[in-house]
């Protein structure tokens, strides 16, 4: 069971939960913190003051990573000099979250410590970003920070993403923010620990953030859920989750690693890698690559070994343009003399491009001047679709379309889909049939799961994928073409060998996509 402070802050949870509809938790990016996963990242900071603590709690709903944070207070020997400055902007959780602090105040207070809290119900983000506040008093203040920060997106012209132009790009989401912004509350070796998605790891829309963090804050441990749906059972998210220790400033040592499939930290795994090998310097993008398995180690060693990058070989990677809320007025039912087909993801299967199917959704789209924008030249390309897990088993979908699977001479591609061609030419069969059995293999699926942060892949991450030469791609093309077995095991056996990899991984693989 829980410790007693855990044990109010979670019935104070259940409380809040039970009075408010979970569309409107969503809607606020509010996930509470489980007990378990509260005392776990209490346990990670790896030194305490033991004298004068101070503490901050940015997004602090009911108070449970406080009780946490104060239930490991508790071991340590009195007097100790404790302050928490909790930040929460809701104000329906003002009253459960001060009734967790007062039981907190007396915890520590019987125990010795001599005990205060503070709590602030303004924009953490802005407040942050207010230079009036900066003047008052310094905000690096804190030797420890500790936050489950709210999870939703922002648009790119809110007060909080103006007002933290060093690491918005995109469309910013707000726990980014809570973790920059804390960042600077922090003291020179201050700690801080974090539950957030794992998206931050990799991609565009991240680096701008990623840059400026890891430039400021080292990590020291990475906690990987394993299951996308465990973590915050109760309010149903299905997200790839991940816990961050790090440091403000410090030397760069050897990060451990650790992985659970639930919340309940049965099986916790454990590892350790160099540094450089998870936070990676390339091109300063600091991206964050949490390898937890031996076999996934094997996969990610093998291919980064190959000689090319999939965006030095010709091909190119672009994203359907026709975004289907912004193109209503061309969008039809009943194929017509002026239409187009239109693909969405359920029209893509491995190796194939099936249309029409039946489907709710508009089939096809009208081509006129207006529209050209929104359409490609039928040709032969390479589809992707990108599914998250829940959907598919694997990330990337790859079919082949060709002209002749078009009644126009035009194609109209939904957003959802990437697809694959030559920036100067035609995809060859053997192109087209070499880049569809790469994508649909379990090695780049397994790739793609071990280095990116993204439940979907994007084109800037198909882009830095590694591969082999052109000609070993049209070669496997040709192979898988021309196969009699085009099982799954045989497609694998067929693509390892095109990359090269040791014949005992091969037979791995072979196993783990039956």
């Amino acid at each position: 069971m829980p410790p007693e402070l855990l044990e109010f802050a979670s019935h104070q949870q259940g409380l809040f939960d039970a009075a408010t509809s979970l569309a409107d938790r969503k809607e606020r990016g509010h996930y509470g913190t489980p007990p378990a996963i509260a005392n776990f990242m209490a346990g990670l900071f790896s030194t305490l003051p033991t004298d004068s603590i101070r503490i901050l709690d940015p997004g602090a709903g009911v108070g449970t990573l406080s009780a946490a944070m104060c239930n490991r207070l508790l071991q340590l020997d009195p007097p100790l000099d404790v302050f928490i400055e909790l930040w929460e902007t809701d104000p329906r959780l003002e009253a459960p979250l001060r009734d967790t602090m007062q039981r907190c105040a007396v915890a520590m207070r019987t125990a010795g410590h001599r005990f205060e809290y503070m709590i602030r119900t303004d924009d953490f983000i802005l407040a942050s970003s207010d230079d009036s506040l900066f003047v008052a008093r310094s905000p690096a203040s804190f030797h420890v920070a500790i936050m489950n920060p709210p999870y939703y997106k922002l648009r790119k012209d809110s007060p909080q993403a103006r007002s933290m132009p060093h690491v918005v790009h995109g469309q910013p989401n707000v726990y980014a923010l809570f973790m920059a912004a804390a960042t600077d509350w922090l003291l020179p070796r201050g700690q801080m620990v974090a539950i957030t998605p794992r998206s931050y790891f990799s991609g565009p829309y991240f680096r701008r953030f990623r840059r400026w963090y890891f430039d400021r804050m080292t990590a020291r441990q990475i906690h990987v859920f394993e299951s996308r749906s465990e973590a915050f059972r109760a309010d149903q998210v299905l997200q790839e989750n991940v816990v961050l220790l790090a440091e403000k400033g410090g030397i760069a040592r050897d990060i451990a690693l650790t992985s659970s499939v639930g919340a309940d930290f049965q099986g916790l795994r454990r590892s350790s890698a160099p540094y450089e090998s998870v936070i990676t310097s390339s091109r300063a993008d600091h991206v964050v690559r949490v390898i937890s398995s031996d076999f996934d180690r094997q996969i990610v060693a093998a291919l980064d070994r190959l000689p090319c990058r999939f965006r030095t070989l010709g091909f190119d990677v672009s994203t359907g343009p026709v975004v289907a809320f912004r193109a209503t007025d061309f969008l039809r039912h009943e194929r017509a003399g002026d239409t187009a087909p239109l693909l969405w993801s359920h029209n893509v299967r491995p190796f194939v491009t099936r249309f029409p199917a039946k489907s709710p959704k508009p089939l096809h789209i009208v081509v006129s001047e207006q529209s050209r924008r929104l359409l490609l030249q039928a040709g032969r390309y390479v589809l992707l679709k990108r599914f998250t897990a829940k959907e598919e088993k694997k990330r990337v979908v790859a079919g082949i379309l060709d002209a002749t699977d078009s009644y126009s001479p035009w194609i109209g591609l939904e957003n959802h889909l990437n697809y694959i061609y030559r920036r100067d030419a035609q995809l060859s069969e053997c192109d087209a049939w070499g880049l569809a059995a790469l994508f649909n293999s379990t090695v780049i699926d397994r790739y793609f799961r071990a280095v990116s942060g993204n439940t979907q892949v994007n084109a800037a991450e198909i882009r830095e994928l590694p591969v082999p030469t052109a000609r070993a791609i049209a070669r496997l093309g040709e192979q898988v073409e021309l196969a009699i077995d085009r099982s799954a095991r045989e497609l694998e056996r067929l693509v390892g060998r095109a990359l090269d990899l040791p014949a005992s991984l091969i037979e791995q693989l072979v196993e783990h996509c039956s």
